[in-house]
């Protein structure tokens, strides 16, 4: 029975549950997605084979956690980027200068390789679409706060704009370039749709 590096059973396997995640991570990120297999996250991280079936039931199980995680991760920054200002403006641009660091640091790239990988379960994907429901939340919550009338419009229109800042990103522009125009483009003036009734098409 191999020795247990941890004071409890359940801290050694919330410990080699997170080496494991780790090494997926530095697999996906370093090598790309197809390379994450059981055998390779074992390998990296120093067990056998055996041992990464006792916290992964399959590859995609691999994938589904690293989303998961990955997820999570990205959540509770932006969350405590907007905690940190009370004027909605602010908060709006705490959230894409969060959303733009965590880019430069490979994050997206992490999802996007995770997600573009392999073929997800439905309940999976039904999982993914709660995830970035929960990411986009702070977001909608500032605009709705400066009294846009179409939240969920304004909201995924400026998630578009900071994928757009996201790709400048990976594709080798630095943030200290993208990220001020990102912030000065969204910053612009915009006016919010009319409330009266709407025209009909002839």
């Amino acid at each position: 029975m191999p020795r247990i590096a941890a004071g409890t059973v359940a801290e050694h396997r919330a410990r080699q549950h997170g080496l494991l995640l780790a090494a997926a991570r530095e697999i996906m990120l370093s090598d790309g997605p197809q390379a994450v297999t059981p055998a390779a996250v074992g390998a990296r991280a120093g067990l056998a084979r055996s041992s990464v079936y006792k916290y992964f039931s399959s590859t995609g199980d691999i994938y589904a956690q690293l989303i998961e995680e990955a997820f999570a991760r990205w959540t509770e920054r932006v969350r405590e980027a907007c905690a940190g200002e009370t004027d909605p403006a602010a908060r709006i641009a705490a959230y894409v200068h969060a959303s733009l660091t965590l880019a430069a640091a490979g994050e997206h790239r992490l999802l996007a390789g995770a997600l573009a990988g392999v073929e997800l379960p439905p309940e999976c994907t039904a999982r993914i679409q709660e995830l970035h429901a929960e990411l986009d939340e702070p977001l909608r919550t500032a605009v709705a706060d400066q009294g846009d009338p179409a939240p969920d419009i304004t909201t995924a229109l400026l998630r578009g704009i900071i994928e757009g800042g996201i790709q400048l990103i990976e594709a080798g522009r630095p943030y200290a370039e993208v990220g001020p125009a990102v912030d000065a483009f969204i910053r612009g003036p915009r006016s919010a749709p009319p409330a009266g009734p709407r025209r009909t098409a002839p």
